[in-house]
């Protein structure tokens, strides 16, 4: 009899166990409060990247969820949700020029692609892009970003046709051992029972734990949270454009890249984080950013179309969770989510069908933090 596991969260996470399961002849069963990528998965810039993250163990799980995601790419059904078109970092001033140098050199000693770009060269590369007033910059020709939504309607469909069942619009209400309670939209009480229970619902896993009794280690971000990191994220949409960033570009105050509707998405994570959620003029961003984009783009010729808005998933270290919280309920956990879906989807389902722990996961546990209390 096939191994049965519910997944809790239809995220970019939630979504690629799903695939990896149902590719293994697991008998899947994903429960989502909403629809497939629709929580915090609908509110990311979506840079699958590396680079420059601490400490050197998450700096390898981020280069393994890369790696696994040009291993997609490069498959037979291939990963059309992935557009690696390389990352450019714009310095505007010899003091963040210095910083990308020293970045470049130690990722470089790293063996992590990066590569000193003088503004002419730059000018190259995106011929849109006012060069006017750069020092240099760096390019990162491995990164990419990540069409969340596609990911996660696509990995959908492949587990579905492979036998899984979804099932939206259902609020998990409790966890009771092996079994979940939830409910639908139009009230009705549904109850599902599996070998493992599998929770990828990003903010929503820490009160769904807190119902079974148990003090889930992330930050609770819609009760104020902390501001030691940002929670916050804000990301724009502008309409189609004619002309626009051939790359992930990055600059101070700004990140931008082709957007799935023909237009440009950008963010800037600490003009967002700035703003309480609840507060009206964080509404104001959207427009900050455009302005900032339209500086390094003059003829960006759009609007703002869409904005979304989330609260990040933030583990109290700032790392990421991927554990066991009971003998039959795992949790995953992360703001990296985008670029580590593929590699955890891979060794976390290893995991629950062998009991052997992937290496890369070593320093990711719950013990450490039992051990900081």
């Amino acid at each position: 009899m096939a191994l049965s596991v519910l997944i809790i969260g239809a995220g970019v996470i939630g979504a690629s166990l799903a695939g990896e399961l149902a590719g293994r002849g697991v008998t899947v069963t994903v429960i989502d409060a909403a629809q497939a990528g629709s929580g915090t998965s609908a509110a990311t810039f979506g840079w699958v990247n590396s680079n420059g993250k601490s400490p050197a163990a998450y700096s390898r799980l981020n280069l393994l969820g890369l790696q696994a995601h040009e291993r997609a790419a490069g498959s037979a059904g291939g990963a059309p949700w992935f557009h690696q078109i390389g990352n450019v970092e714009l310095a505007r001033t010899d003091a963040e020029l210095a910083a990308i140098e020293d970045k470049v050199a130690r990722l470089s000693a790293e063996t992590y692609e990066a590569t000193l770009l003088t503004a002419a060269e730059i000018r190259r590369l995106e011929p849109s892009l006012n060069t006017s007033r750069l020092a240099g910059g760096a390019l990162y020709p491995r990164e990419g970003w990540i069409d969340a939504i596609t990911m996660c309607t696509a990995l959908l469909a492949s587990a579905g046709h492979r036998g899984a069942a979804f099932r939206p619009f259902e609020k998990v209400e409790r966890i009771d051992g092996d079994s979940v309670t939830t409910m639908s939209a139009d009230g009705s009480v549904n109850r599902y029972e599996a070998d493992l229970i599998v929770l990828a619902a990003g903010n929503g896993t820490r009160q769904i734990l807190a119902g079974a009794g148990i003090d889930f280690p992330i930050v609770d971000t819609a009760a104020g949270g902390t501001r030691q990191m940002p929670s916050v994220g804000l990301i724009s949409t502008s309409s189609p454009v004619r002309s626009g960033p051939r790359h992930v570009i990055n600059a101070e105050g700004i990140a931008m890249r082709p957007a799935r509707n023909g237009g440009i998405t950008f963010t800037d994570l600490p003009t967002a984080g700035r703003w309480d959620p609840a507060d009206p003029g964080i509404w104001t961003v959207p427009g900050t950013l455009l302005d900032r984009a339209r500086e390094l783009y003059p003829a960006l010729d759009a609007m703002t179309q869409t904005v979304d808005l989330g609260l990040r998933v933030l583990p109290e270290d700032g790392l990421t969770i991927s554990d066991w919280v009971t003998e039959s309920v795992y949790a995953i956990a992360t703001h990296s989510g985008v670029t580590l879906a593929a590699h955890l989807a891979d060794v976390v389902a290893t995991e629950l069908l062998t009991g052997r722990r992937d290496d890369s996961l070593h320093d990711f546990g719950l013990a450490r933090f039992a051990n900081a209390r």
